[in-house]
């Protein structure tokens, strides 16, 4: 993503089980409906049950793209 977005994206590593998720409350209304891994993206969850990079590419574009309409 780094190599892709540079500065643009910020990417991390939460563990649902034990970080604190009230950053993230739609995280939270969605625990236990989900199989991790989840992906979120401007603090919405996207993606759930695995990692695509091309898929969370192709998002994060949908998003930038957007915004820059």
């Amino acid at each position: 993503m780094e190599e892709k977005y540079g500065q643009d994206v910020e990417t991390g590593f939460i563990d649902l089980m034990k970080d604190d998720l009230s950053p993230y409350p739609e995280v939270q209304k969605l625990m236990g409906r989900f199989n991790p891994p989840l992906v979120v993206i401007n603090k919405e969850p996207r993606f759930h049950g695995g990692l695509s990079l091309n898929t969370i590419s192709e998002a994060v574009d949908e998003i930038k793209n957007q915004k820059s309409n």
